[in-house]
């Protein structure tokens, strides 16, 4: 729908910034505040971007900033659908021994607010992916859509992370810290019985306020 009208893309991305105006807080924010403290030169991948805030804040810091969303901008943002197959370097375990895969090149991946789609695991999944080993997962996601953070928490982990830190103090979403750990190679029936566990996170919806 948004590649045959960008009025959707643009009509979508405006409505999410009226819907956090009235937040406490803007998880981007939060991320880049703690971003901005790594090492220059560091690699983050920003998956589902919308308008890439965040690369436009640390681009003169000298951080890395890939950004990928269902349309691009023509500057900050690569097309590309997050839950499919990322245009970057990285491979998922050849063999059925415990490893990270390897040709990565990203040490950050960010999800803020952005696994909206029911194929969401699949973006969990590319994220392991191009991770370079130890690499870390950050993700913030509305606080309704859970129906237990358990269940959401030990999705990601079957697809190879660790939980590090989770900060639910604010009212409306919930933070999350991974990192990146080895596993075996799958067979695509046993992704596809991982993926069918999407519904750990209830659909987004806005209301009119």
């Amino acid at each position: 729908m948004m590649k045959e009208d960008l009025n959707v893309f643009q009509d979508y991305h405006a409505g999410f910034r009226h819907q956090v105006q009235s937040w406490p807080s803007n998880p981007v924010f939060h991320y880049i505040d703690e971003l901005s403290k790594y090492p220059p030169k560091s690699v983050i991948a920003d998956l589902g971007c919308g308008d890439a805030a965040l690369a436009k804040a640390l681009h003169s810091k000298g951080i890395n900033v890939l950004s990928f969303d269902l349309l691009s901008d023509g500057a900050f943002v690569t097309e590309a659908d997050i839950c499919s197959r990322l245009p970057l370097p990285g491979s998922e375990p050849l063999s059925q021994e415990s490893t990270e895969g390897g040709g990565q090149i990203v040490d950050v991946v960010v999800c803020a607010l952005s696994l909206m789609g029911i194929n969401w695991p699949g973006c969990i999944r590319e994220a392991w992916r191009i991770l370079r080993p130890g690499g870390e997962l950050k993700i913030a996601e509305v606080a309704s859509r859970f129906g237990t953070v358990d269940e959401f928490v030990s999705l990601i982990r079957d697809v190879g992370f660790k939980l590090k830190k989770k900060d639910d103090s604010n009212t409306h979403f919930t933070l999350f810290q991974f990192k990146k750990i080895a596993r075996v190679a799958r067979s695509e029936q046993e992704w596809a019985v991982l993926m069918s566990r999407s519904g750990v996170l209830k659909p987004c919806e806005y209301k009119r306020r």
